[in-house]
């Protein structure tokens, strides 16, 4: 069994709306796993569209419409609950910006758990 797994987060533009896609190659789902968008300049924004990753079935939601119009400076975010119903706390985190596009996608930075 591995000692690490991987998470991502991609956004692009498609039909003039942001889509996310996310994947993780983890044997087991993150706890209460959500794709966050916020709106404002920061990942503590008001909270503009969110999904869950994965249906009761174990199949995933992406690539995900959150039906918000595409731009720049959207705060994407994929979060998981921290271990005993704790907090919120983001595995992979993302901004737009004006170098993504149609057929452009920007793939999200792990967060530092230093």
């Amino acid at each position: 069994m591995k000692n690490s797994y991987n998470w991502t987060l991609e956004a692009f533009e498609k039909q003039g709306n942001l889509f996310l896609k996310w994947s993780q190659d983890a044997p087991f789902r993150a706890q209460q796993g959500k794709i966050y968008v916020f709106s404002g300049d920061s990942f503590s924004g008001p909270i503009a569209a969110w999904q869950w990753d994965f249906r009761g079935d174990s199949q995933s939601f992406s690539p995900w419409d959150s039906g918000l119009r595409w731009g720049t400076g959207w705060y994407c975010a994929y979060v998981a609950e921290a271990p005993s119903n704790g907090s919120y706390t983001p595995l992979v985190e993302i901004i737009t910006d004006s170098t993504m596009g149609p057929d452009i996608a920007k793939e999200g930075k792990l967060v530092s758990k230093n």
